[in-house]
């Protein structure tokens, strides 16, 4: 329930001259930040999750039907609505040029090219268990770099707001169960008690995965590089970009978890379709 890349933009001024230019400056985004090959890393693994639960809920038969539906719940056009209709709930987003201008340049393109490879490494169970591992030999040969690294996941919060992140998408799970009469049980009480008992769990799995991340992504930047990328998530530009990211991928989560959770309702009732 979570995705770490960089940083994402949209304009909310009142000057109708910028406003104009709110399109290009997402565009642009778009592009340095490679939107399109992140939608299809949450497609594959949002349709793998998918069949996975199938496999493993005897009330979940993985039929055509199955597959099909979990095909549109993670459609890449869904996702991108999705995201943009997050982005207009973030604010104060005027001065994230220089933040998007980070990641056009070399370095941010290798950034994000090694942040991309590292989602991708990490879904695999071996891989992240390398990972940590690597983790606990740099605590011991590299101590300064880790606290790099601390500093970076603690100057974009990224533990805290994954952490609500998840809790919210679990949130939207319920409720996606709820539409259904089978679990009518289900009152929002009861949901929310659900969820935030989730939370210690939740946040000892991100603040391990958010270090396994940064040690396989940054142990391919300098200790200069790395601390570049330190210093613009410091600036306002990048503490913008930073809030807007979590806006449109948690509203991207909670859309992906209400319509699971629907689709399972409706599956185990025998509507499936």
């Amino acid at each position: 329930m979570r995705f770490l890349v960089a940083s994402v933009t949209v304009l909310c001024l009142q000057s109708t001259a910028v406003f104009a230019n709110a399109g290009a400056l997402i565009d642009r985004y778009y592009e340095a930040l490679k939107m399109e090959e992140v939608f299809k890393i949450l497609q594959e693994e949002g349709v793998q999750g998918a069949i996975e639960i199938a496999q493993e809920d005897e009330a979940i038969t993985l039929s055509p039907a199955w597959r099909s539906r979990a095909e549109r719940i993670y459609s890449i056009d869904k996702m991108d609505a999705a995201f943009r209709i997050g982005l207009n709930t973030a604010t104060k987003l005027e001065g994230s040029e220089d933040a998007i201008a980070f990641f056009e340049s070399e370095l941010g393109q290798r950034i994000v090219d090694i942040e991309l490879a590292a989602r991708t490494a990490l879904a695999d169970d071996a891989a992240e268990e390398a990972a940590a591992e690597s983790v606990e030999m740099l605590r011991e040969t590299d101590p300064t770099r880790i606290a790099l690294y601390e500093q970076f996941i603690s100057i974009n919060n990224l533990v805290d707001s994954n952490v609500m992140g998840a809790l919210n998408a679990n949130l939207a799970f319920y409720r996606g169960l709820g539409t259904s009469e089978l679990f009518g049980a289900l009152d929002e009480s009861s949901m929310l008690n659900q969820v935030y008992t989730q939370e210690p769990e939740i946040r000892s799995e991100m603040e391990n995965w958010t270090m396994n991340f940064s040690v396989l992504a940054y142990s391919l930047l300098s200790m200069e590089e790395m601390e570049d990328y330190v210093a613009i998530s410091q600036e306002p530009a990048g503490q913008q970009l930073n809030t807007a990211l979590f806006a449109g991928f948690d509203q991207v989560f909670e859309m992906h978890s209400y319509e699971l959770g629907r689709a399972m309702a409706e599956f185990m009732a025998g509507d499936d379709t």
